[in-house]
């Protein structure tokens, strides 16, 4: 183990946006849920699995899932979305490491 912890730092070459939900009202006047960039963090990203096909709905989906590991911040919940080279995905668990925290997160569909 190094002095940085388990990971190493120069592995975190992707600059990702976190963007929190926000409220709006539509021209309808009703509440909208919309997401809004609240910061940029360093991040490194590891595919899960095979991401293989799978049929929902009758629809075909690709539902690929990562591990994205960054330093520790307070503010990331599993109500944020990441967009990694405007790649939107959902936050689905977030778990502190340390220094840094190790996020799952599964890619929407376009």
């Amino acid at each position: 183990m190094s002095i940085r912890g388990k990971y190493d730092i120069g592995s975190m070459n992707r600059y990702c946006s976190f963007q929190e939900v926000v409220s709006s009202k539509t021209t309808g006047g009703s509440v909208a849920k919309v997401f809004s960039h609240s910061f940029y963090a360093w991040c490194s990203r590891e595919l899960i699995g095979d991401g293989g096909e799978q049929y929902v709905n009758d629809r075909l989906i690709s539902p690929y899932s990562y591990w994205y590991r960054t330093h520790y911040s307070t503010g990331i919940d599993e109500a944020m979305r990441i967009v990694d080279d405007s790649v939107t995905y959902n936050i689905l668990s977030v778990d502190a490491e340390g220094l840094f925290m190790k996020i799952l997160a599964e890619r929407i569909a376009p």
